[in-house]
């Protein structure tokens, strides 16, 4: 049968081509005002007017800042906690579920009631576990202030929204058990905050520790007055918001003063390492080098850093992104960043790249990160990237809320009056000798760790080639030993016996070869909205594809065995003879059959403690078969794009049967980050005519 990938690419690629040509008729618009060879003038420093936000403080230590912006009868509100984070350790997951609980119902109104009443008002309201935002129009905030504190500060935690909530999250932890960047964030950060509380991460071991108790002892310690802020930036008058606040919160018992705890250091590695996270099912390694950052905002160094980081990978044309992404075309983007977290923060480079070559993008993201310690900038490199901190600094200055952020952080940073006045001032003074300067004193590059999340089995033999010495993890971040690689194909199984298996474990090869024609029924959530895939086959070789979103038809494609068509946008394009040729070998109801011809067993990998059988195309396409079940649980497409190497992986989960055939109830197409996910509605054999292709 048709494979879904095809109508997917082809959905994109259309959006692809319809974007290049906006980009090229905006790139030949500027070619006729601009001469790129030439550096633009640099015109004169930007006079910015600082405004002063009011700030006042209740007697139970709430702190208020008002920003009046009058322009729009619009009003945005947080509230904002600022925390000392402690360990949740064995009841981690509680932070998350306070964030769901809150704004479930309070003691005065219920929850349906307090949503109902926001949707009246056309209010944006959201509660988590350190405040809550609001946006609404100015003449309803006194009202929707009053309900959402209401529901901040007197809370009804119900035992049955508790289990409602608590089961939602251990489904999104079983989702997260196969996503590769999840996996990767949480080991990164288990292994580079160590026994910090940013380092933990909510497992179902832990979850599973949660009751109710413990959400509501975390959100006593979390909801205190004398760490909160509320933060008010619109069509209001201070008086008002002054008052409101006092009415408001003024009840709001504060909590009594304590020393704070000694945090847990954040340590750096005696020595550069790389640490391995298998994740089989990966077709792209997420890579991350991290360190400790000992950069604040009150640190003299800070404008510095924030340019050394832009060159080295803080920007689109940083040494990172301009040689991972630009130069080998290995990655979507490459970035790095230093955190400020006053209570602890890391430097990481990171990115996602292709399995194939993740072991030479270790070497190349070290030498980049080499480069900015030994080699001096480009002083023309550093001007652009002063001008276009200068750019964002303007543009957000004309955004009231950025003055209410920049008081915040001076208050919750101890940052002088004079911080943000003198901010361009310094940015402008650093010099070539400042950038390479602070890179030698923050960067630290034989004490880095590589956190590596892919297939081991492609990836570890060239980095253990290169030289590099690999410890490996598990998906908590514990140390576990090296996964099983290169597993010998058994005796007796080869191409034949691997397809033979598949054949008898979804109906048995000769009622399959009694189907002449299939017609599947796919359907996919997007914004809201239903997307219907339509999916026709018929033997020899005839298949047709149309995406629906309602009535209306989004995409569709037909081959009739000798010459094929596609439709987009009403508009139809006959597709080539290299492409006619393709469907002529794939375009049948069960197109692995084609597979006995041209199919190769190429290996045998174990992916979560299961063995799976890998047959090649004769496109090069990879086929995954369960050693167990037979089934067919994935397919691997190597193609090229715009010159580069691109893999777009589709599984197969839950199949389901149909007339006594078993076809997949649930596809999943990876397009990059995303995961589109295919459910099946219904499958018919054997009721097509040459009617259908058309």
């Amino acid at each position: 049968m048709k494979k879904v990938i095809y109508s997917l690419s082809f959905l994109f690629l259309i959006t692809a081509i319809s974007c290049g040509s906006s980009k090229q008729s905006a790139e030949k618009n500027t070619e006729m005002t601009t001469d790129i060879n030439q550096m633009p003038k640099s015109g004169p420093s930007p006079s910015i007017k600082f405004s002063k936000p009011i700030i006042h403080k209740l007697d139970n230590g709430l702190t208020i800042i008002v920003v009046e912006n009058h322009k729009l009868p619009r009003v945005n509100a947080s509230l904002r906690m600022d925390n000392q984070p402690i360990r949740l350790r064995d009841k981690k997951g509680s932070d998350d579920l306070l964030s769901a609980l809150l704004g479930s119902g309070s003691k005065n109104v219920s929850k349906d009631q307090f949503n109902e009443k926001t949707d009246f008002y056309g209010a944006n309201v959201s509660l988590y576990d350190g405040g809550f935002y609001i946006n609404s129009l100015s003449k309803y905030f006194p009202e929707i202030l009053h309900l959402t504190v209401d529901q901040a500060l007197h809370p009804v935690f119900s035992e049955e929204e508790f289990k409602t909530e608590k089961k939602k999250a251990e489904e999104a932890l079983k989702m997260d058990e196969k996503n590769t960047p999840s996996i990767a964030r949480r080991v990164t950060n288990k292994l580079a905050y160590g026994k910090h509380p940013y380092g933990e991460f909510t497992s179902m071991k832990t979850l599973n520790n949660v009751n109710l108790e413990d959400v509501k002892n975390y959100y006593h310690k979390s909801f205190i007055p004398n760490h909160a802020y509320l933060i008010v930036v619109g069509d209001v008058k201070a008086a008002d918001i002054k008052e409101m606040a006092e009415k408001e919160f003024g009840n709001w018992k504060p909590a009594p003063q304590t020393k704070p705890l000694s945090l847990p250091a954040i340590k750096n590695v005696p020595s550069t390492e790389i640490d391995f996270v298998n994740m089989p099912n990966a077709e792209q390694t997420e890579l991350a080098v991290v360190q400790r950052s000992d950069v604040r905002r009150n640190n003299p160094d800070y404008q510095k850093v924030l340019l050394m980081n832009a060159i080295l990978g803080g920007d689109f044309n940083s040494y990172l992104n301009m040689t991972l992404r630009e130069k080998h075309g290995w990655t979507y983007g490459a970035r790095s960043s230093f955190g400020t977290d006053k209570y602890g923060s890391i430097f990481k480079a990171s990115t996602s790249i292709r399995n194939t070559v993740a072991d030479s993008a270790v070497t190349v993201t070290l030498a980049q990160i080499n480069k900015i310690i030994n080699e001096k900038v480009d002083s023309t490199t550093l001007a652009n990237n002063k001008a276009k901190y200068l750019g964002k600094f303007v543009l957000q200055m004309e955004k009231p809320a950025t003055i209410a952020n920049q008081a915040y952080n001076m208050l919750t940073n101890n940052l002088p009056e004079d911080y943000y006045k003198n901010f361009l001032k310094k940015l402008d003074a650093v010099t070539v000798d400042d950038v390479q300067e602070v890179a030698k004193k923050y960067l630290h590059p034989n004490q880095l760790r590589v956190v590596m999340a892919g297939k081991a089995e492609v990836i570890v033999p060239g980095l253990e080639k290169a030289g590099y010495k690999v410890n490996f993890y598990d998906k908590n971040g514990e140390p576990t030993e090296k996964p099983k690689m290169n597993i010998k194909i058994p005796d007796g199984v080869n191409t034949q016996s691997v397809l033979d298996h598949y054949f008898d474990a979804i109906g048995g090869k000769e009622k399959i070869k009694n189907i002449k024609s299939v017609f599947a029924v796919y359907e996919m959530s997007m914004q809201g909205q239903v997307l219907r895939q339509e999916m026709k086959a018929m033997a020899p070789n005839k298949t047709a594809m149309e995406i629906k979103m309602g009535t209306m038809t989004m995409q569709k494609m037909v081959f009739d065995g000798n010459k094929a068509y596609q439709e987009a946008r009403g508009q139809r394009m006959e597709l080539d003879a290299k492409k006619v040729e393709e469907m002529k070998n794939e375009s049948q109801p069960f197109s692995v059959m084609s597979l006995y011809k041209n199919g190769k067993l190429d290996r045998v990998e174990n992916i979560d403690g299961t063995n799976y059988y890998v047959i090649k195309g004769a496109d090069e396409t990879e086929y995954y078969f369960d050693s167990k079940t037979g089934y067919k649980t994935k397919e691997v497409k190597h193609m090229k794009q715009a010159g580069k190497d691109l893999t777009q992986p589709v599984t197969f989960e839950d199949y389901k049967s149909f007339n006594g055939v078993k076809f997949p109830g649930k596809i999943r197409v990876s397009f990059g980050p995303q995961i589109m996910t295919f459910i099946v509605k219904d499958v018919k054999t054997n009721t097509l005519t040459d009617e259908d292709f058309k």
